[in-house]
């Protein structure tokens, strides 16, 4: 969502090729992972950010989106269509570890059964449903929960709407374009993250989960510098 935004915003057309070449190959990446979940997340943070940005661009989207399905693979078709289906390995292999991290958290969702996949492995099998196994819950909320308990679920909850609603107003008041365009993006990749996190451990990778709180701080960040040019104003 930072390139989409980059690609609004910047003005030198060779560097607006750059954008639109990262933009490609992270589409085509995303389109071969096969993951419904990444799917859903950045379709809804693309929505979300032309609905911010552009209230006409957003109506183009929808109209091309709806028009690209019929373009669309069989395979990926498939795929999609395949979405809530519980008759699907991957979908009812969720449902049964989801089920399974609901019995364990009866027991231990005050305080949870501590950080890791170590301590999961060791508890969770005893409450698998149907002995299915799992290194971790496939849900990036019951990860918290069951890694921290409910208060370590409830701090990361309210930080995330608190950052998400300053994105949301600095995007909507900011008049400066560039600052308003970054603050969308934002936002939008981060209701595009958490989306996801309903259907996977997001943070499976150290990687990745340092990458997400980049860019909460970024998020920040732009949020204090519109503060700053607000106050100069004054």
């Amino acid at each position: 969502m930072i390139n989409v935004a980059l690609f609004a915003t910047l003005k030198r057309p060779l560097l607006k090729i750059c954008t639109l070449i990262l933009l490609a190959l992270s589409g085509l990446c995303m389109i071969l992972t096969y993951s419904r979940g990444c799917w859903i997340g950045i379709a809804l943070a693309v929505a979300l950010f032309l609905f911010i940005y552009s209230k006409k661009v957003f109506l183009l989207f929808a109209v091309l989106g709806v028009v690209g399905l019929f373009f669309l693979p069989e395979s990926v078709m498939t795929r999609l269509l395949s979405i809530g289906n519980l008759a699907d390995s991957s979908t009812s292999y969720r449902v049964y570890i989801w089920q399974g991290t609901m019995n364990m958290l009866k027991d231990f969702w005050v305080t949870g059964i501590g950080v890791g996949t170590s301590a999961f492995n060791h508890v969770y099998p005893i409450y698998a449903f149907g002995a299915i196994s799992a290194p971790h819950p496939h849900n990036l909320y019951l990860l918290l929960l069951s890694e921290m308990g409910i208060l370590g679920l409830l701090v990361f909850v309210v930080l995330m709407i608190m950052m998400l609603k300053k994105l949301f107003v600095t995007a909507n008041k900011s008049k400066d374009k560039t600052i308003s365009a970054y603050s969308a993006a934002l936002f939008s990749a981060l209701v595009g993250f958490l989306v996801q996190g309903i259907f996977d451990n997001v943070w499976y990778n150290y990687r990745v989960f340092l990458l997400f709180w980049i860019i909460v701080g970024l998020s920040g960040a732009v949020c204090l510098i519109h503060k700053k040019m607000e106050d100069k104003k004054c």
